[in-house]
């Protein structure tokens, strides 16, 4: 009998021709997990919804905020040391300090209403930031306003300034006066001195000052419209 040229498949041989079925149990497996991670999309898709719609009312909320914050602003008076900070008033108040150069004379600073002022306040804390490293500690010519010595990271103190770190309530007589406050602050540790616009008028009314920060001081900032800074270790 010729042998025949067929040979049986073992169990294991799969040929081209048959298709792998998998069973039952591991489709509606497949099928069920499926369901599932569509349901889990659906719900992320209304959780986007509800988070873009809390988005929109935050941010209606906050132009909301916004525009009240500038009614009410224009509703104050003006802070007392946005008004013309004009020197100190001498025997003759219309005279010029004795020591005043005469190529400087005492110009009046134009007044600022509250929101101007905000502005000029957050404008030279600002840029004090770039010019003054954190942890450092800083003058100001205050008039007794604390936001303008609150830089982030750094140490401010009023000048002049009392003895417990309060504004000393009223400016220097003359020059002599302001070098000696200068000088103190400075044997305390202070590294800048920083002049805002509403106190630029100290560098012209206090000339000995002036001349005693260009001997012993550096100039590392002058935005007249908003500041002046000076590193007192030359």
């Amino acid at each position: 009998m010729t042998a025949t040229r067929t040979r049986r498949r073992t169990s294991g041989e799969i040929t081209g021709h048959d298709q792998v079925t998998l069973p039952d149990p591991d489709v509606a497996g497949l099928r069920r997990q499926l369901a599932e991670q569509a349901s889990l999309v659906t719900a992320l898709q209304r959780c986007v919804v509800d988070l873009d719609n809390e988005v929109a009312e935050l941010r209606s909320l906050l132009i909301r905020s916004q525009c009240e914050i500038i009614r009410r602003l224009g509703q104050l008076p003006a802070a007392p040391w946005a008004a013309n900070d004009r020197p100190p008033p001498g025997p003759d108040a219309d005279a010029v300090a004795d020591d005043a150069a005469p190529d400087r004379p005492v110009a009046p600073q134009p007044a600022l209403d509250a929101a101007d002022y905000g502005r000029l306040v957050d404008r030279t804390r600002a840029l004090v930031r770039t010019v003054v490293p954190a942890g450092a500690v800083l003058a100001v010519v205050s008039r007794g306003d604390d936001r303008l010595t609150d830089v982030d990271g750094r140490i401010g103190w009023h000048f002049p300034r009392t003895a417990d770190g309060r504004w000393a309530g009223h400016h220097p007589t003359d020059s002599a006066a302001a070098v000696a406050a200068l000088d103190d602050l400075r044997r305390r540790g202070a590294r800048y001195l920083v002049f805002p616009a509403t106190a630029r008028w100290w560098l012209d009314y206090y000339g000995g000052l002036r001349r005693h920060l260009d001997e012993t001081a550096r100039l590392v900032l002058d935005r007249p419209e908003t500041c002046t800074v000076y590193a007192l270790d030359r």
